[in-house]
């Protein structure tokens, strides 16, 4: 977040590089564009955001150094940005903000768009004291444990689940076996012991001489 008392549409871009910017100022060699946009102003009083979906996001990797630390550039197209006059003796040697995590060293406001050169002095005035939010995640790559320590973005891709083998098929089985075969009971009838059956169609009947 930045602060301007402007309510008009403002152009912004936001610049970022590894170590200081004293020796970098006046080249985009080694800085990277993060952030670029228009946003509405919010004026007097009141911060104006940057949207997170238009802002990459970028690593501290902390411990001090050229290696360790991170500077920023924010600049608006116009004269609108608004900025603190520091106390220091000179800029990136007073820290201007601090907590547990980040230490936030006063800086220089540019007078001029876009990166002038260094050797116009006029447009550095140094030191200045950004005024705005500066939001930030401890744990950028979640979840934590999956990844250990991270020292830089962007996040490694999450990793899968542990591979798994397809359950196996079901034991082979033989198929039931049918019941017994069952004969046909016979068309004709069982013969009683000691009868002869009736013929079906008997012969007529003697006649008489």
């Amino acid at each position: 977040d930045f602060y301007t008392e402007s309510t008009d549409i403002v152009e912004f871009e936001l610049w970022s590089r590894l170590g200081s910017f004293k020796d970098a100022k006046g080249n985009y060699e080694g800085w990277d564009l993060i952030a670029s946009g228009t946003v509405e102003g919010r004026g007097f009083g009141r911060y104006t955001a940057i949207p997170e979906d238009m802002f990459t996001q970028v690593s501290i990797p902390g411990g001090g150094g050229e290696r360790g630390t991170r500077a920023f550039y924010l600049t608006l197209t116009t004269i609108d940005l608004v900025y603190k006059k520091g106390s220091g003796a000179d800029s990136d040697q007073l820290v201007q903000a601090k907590n547990p995590d980040l230490e936030v060293y006063e800086g220089e406001g540019v007078l001029f768009y876009p990166f002038p050169d260094p050797s116009d002095a006029y447009y550095y005035r140094g030191p200045r004291q950004f005024l705005g939010a500066i939001h930030y995640d401890r744990l950028p790559c979640k979840p934590y444990s999956a990844f250990g320590d991270i020292m830089e973005l962007p996040c490694p891709d999450l990793p899968t689940g542990s591979p798994t083998k397809p359950p196996p098929t079901a034991s082979p089985s033989t198929k039931l076996p049918t019941l017994a075969p069952v004969t046909e009971a016979p068309t004709t009838r069982s013969p009683i012991s000691g009868q002869t059956e009736a013929p079906v169609s008997p012969t007529m009947m003697p006649t008489g001489s």
